[in-house]
């Protein structure tokens, strides 16, 4: 098991042994085909074995230097072995090449004849340099404990395929183990051909020996043989036969040990998990309920949004009609103030209508003067004609004719006078009317204006309303906005949620498959007596 040296070093010791070949080290143990089969049978060593190493041997490889290092530092914890690694003309860092070959071997997936053939001669360069069961028995379980993990790691999900994976490693190092014992036990017996001891003794010595084998291999490790001081080899193989049921005890205890600690770690786990599954289970439930609720927001939400764009709309339709209602009212003051212009400017033609009409009754009161003169003149005539005679006859009819004209322009310029009359009253009254009319173009005037500036302010306070719409519009939008990226987010949350419970769940039962691979390891452990 701890190679001591390179290929061609072990060759030359079995050379030097005197041993012809591999193959007549079998077939001088009586090793051949039937009992390779025989060997491999007793551990139920199967295809099934073969076919899980060599899909084990890419990650060996992967860790093989680490695996290496891991094993050599055990190995250099020990004087006693670093004593036989330098007798035998080597050193740790140049056995590392050989135990990486060693080892990858174990996954090769080639467990015929030639792996038999170099596993015999590995256990007899053991026994060449004095290198006893007890330190390269031990050394499996290093080698156990140093695969187990990585085992353990790639198949986490997997408990039955790592408890196969473990067997199957378990049962190759039992086989490499066997021929190990096999080969030791061999060379111990072709030793006892030369001792003095009696064939009685041998045969005793030899039959506790075998009782001690068959009892470690059914399990009890509570036997020790009685060895004597002597430095024979066959009490030195006692020696070495107690030493490797101790350490298989040892190695049976801490797995027992290990598997304990393994199921009570994995009931915490699993009670930490049951916890956390039952957490995560109402988290789960509690978010739904929340997406649910954010649907019905962002449902009313979107009410909200279509009821404040249209109130954003009819603001904004507001805004234009007070617009065009501001235009219009500063078009009727336009139009009041013209009114009342033109007004003025109708008052202004009218006085001055009067006063013409006014003159021109001063005109028909001199004119009606002269006519009454002009009567006076015509009757001073007649009188005066009629004291003439017939030559006044002519005269006479003038002023008749004088008189006439005169009492018709007396009537012309009554008339005149009259209306005249009616004029001045007319358009006294029309003064009269034009100053009211100015009074009330006044007052509408001043109606109007008030009307505008409180158009004026009600327009600024549309405006406001407006712009508040459109604040209240881009509010809501980014509210809805919001709440969209919310819905979103705990939709994500939401899956997270539901594929963490699925997680939990799914490493709950991979809890349950460790625990019953940790019962099972149990059991195997409980198998040995210690």
């Amino acid at each position: 098991m701890i190679q001591l040296s390179d290929q061609r070093q072990r060759y030359g010791e079995v050379r030097d042994m005197n041993m012809e070949t591999n193959a007549t080290l079998l077939s001088k143990m009586a090793m051949g085909s039937a009992e390779q089969a025989s060997i491999k049978a007793f551990v139920d060593f199967t295809d099934e074995d073969v076919r899980l190493l060599k899909d084990l041997a890419p990650l060996i490889a992967a860790h093989a230097d680490a695996i290496i290092d891991g094993f050599y530092a055990n190995v250099a914890r020990y004087q006693s072995l670093q004593n036989v690694i330098k007798s035998a003309g080597s050193s740790i860092e140049r056995l590392k090449s050989a135990q990486k070959q060693y080892l990858l071997e174990l996954f090769s997936g080639d467990y015929g004849e030639a792996y038999f053939e170099r596993r015999l001669m590995i256990g007899v360069v053991h026994n060449k340099i004095g290198l006893t069961p007890r330190w390269y028995l031990g050394s499996y379980s290093v080698y156990v404990q140093l695969i187990t993990p990585l085992v353990m790691k790639k198949c986490i999900f997997r408990p039955g395929l790592a408890e196969r994976t473990m067997m199957a490693v378990n049962k190759i190092i039992s086989i490499d183990s066997q021929l190990a014992i096999d080969t030791y036990i061999h060379a111990v017996m072709e030793d006892l051909k030369s001792m003095s001891m009696s064939k009685g003794e041998l045969e005793e010595t030899v039959a506790s020996y075998r009782s001690l084998v068959e009892k470690v291999a059914t399990g009890d490790l509570t036997q020790k043989l009685e060895v004597s001081d002597s430095d024979d080899d066959l009490s030195q193989l006692g020696v070495n036969l107690n030493s490797m049921t101790e350490n298989l005890r040892i190695m049976a205890g801490q797995v027992a040990e290990a598997s304990h600690s393994l199921s009570t770690s994995m009931h915490q786990v699993q009670e930490s998990i049951n916890s956390q599954s039952a957490g995560a289970s109402e988290q789960a439930a509690s978010i739904a309920e929340t997406v649910s609720t954010l649907e019905e927001i962002r449902a009313t939400s979107s009410q909200t949004m279509e009821k404040a764009v249209e109130m954003g709309d009819m603001a904004t339709q507001t805004t234009e009609a007070g617009e065009q209602g501001v235009q219009m009212l500063g078009h009727t003051i336009e139009g009041m103030h013209s009114i009342r212009e033109q007004m003025g400017a109708i008052a202004s033609t009218i006085l001055d209508l009067s006063d013409k009409t006014q003159q021109i009754g001063d005109i028909i009161t001199t004119v009606n003067g002269l006519t009454q003169q002009t009567k006076m003149l015509s009757l001073n005539a007649s009188i005066e004609a009629a004291k003439a005679g017939d030559a006044g006859k002519g005269f006479s009819v003038v002023a008749a004719e004088i008189r006439d004209l005169s009492g018709q322009s007396e009537q012309a310029t009554s008339q005149i006078s009259k209306i005249l009359t009616s004029i001045r009253t007319g358009a006294e009254k029309a003064v009269m009317a034009t100053e009211e009319g100015l009074k009330e173009v006044d007052q509408g005037t001043s109606l109007v204006d008030q009307s505008g500036e409180r158009l004026n302010t009600l327009l600024e306070l549309i405006r406001s309303t407006a712009m508040s719409s459109h604040q209240i519009v881009a509010a809501v939008r980014q509210g809805a906005s919001g709440i969209d990226q919310i819905a979103i987010a705990m939709d994500d949350i939401n899956k997270a949620t539901n594929q963490f419970v699925a997680a939990s769940n799914q490493t709950k039962a991979v809890t349950n498959d460790l625990n019953a691979l940790a019962a099972i390891l149990r059991e195997h452990a409980g198998a040995y007596k210690v």
